[in-house]
C-alpha cells in the first residue's frame, strides 16, 4: 500500500474574527464539542470550524481539487508558543486549553501570515 499526503493548495476563510486571547479561550470552550484545543502558528493562536464537504456539493468539488474551506476562524496574537494556556478571569477562570503547534502545516502557516498582516 502506498500513502500519498497532499496538503490543500488553497484555503478559503469565510468568516475571520480577531479577538483577545481571553475571548479566544472562551470561544474555544463554548464552541468545542469535545476536548477544547487551539492551534498556534507563527505568533497566532486560533480556533477554526471547517466547512465540511458533505454540507455542499461545491465545497465537496473544491475539497477534491485541493481547496479547503474554513467556515469560521477566531484568532489572536500570541507571540510565543506554549503547550497550555489558562484563563485568568470570568466564568471559566482556571480553564486550561491545550495548544497544538501547527507551524509545520502549510495551510496554517499561510493563515498565520495572513492574520499577521491584518
Amino acid at each position: 500500500m502506498s500513502i500519498k499526503y497532499v496538503e490543500a493548495a488553497e484555503l478559503v476563510v469565510h468568516h475571520a474574527y480577531k479577538i483577545s486571547r481571553e475571548d479566544l479561550i472562551r470561544t474555544c470552550i463554548g464552541k468545542s464539542h469535545s476536548m477544547p484545543m487551539l492551534y498556534w502558528c507563527n505568533g497566532v493562536a486560533f480556533y477554526y470550524e471547517p466547512l465540511l464537504p458533505l454540507m455542499n456539493p461545491d465545497v465537496e468539488k473544491d475539497f477534491l481539487r485541493g481547496v479547503d474551506h474554513w467556515a469560521e476562524v477566531y484568532y489572536s496574537e500570541m507571540k510565543d508558543y506554549r503547550d497550555v494556556i489558562e484563563l485568568d478571569d470570568g466564568e471559566f477562570k482556571g480553564a486550561k486549553i491545550r495548544l497544538i503547534d501547527a507551524s509545520g502545516f502549510m495551510p496554517h502557516k499561510d493563515f498565520a501570515s495572513w492574520a499577521n498582516s491584518k
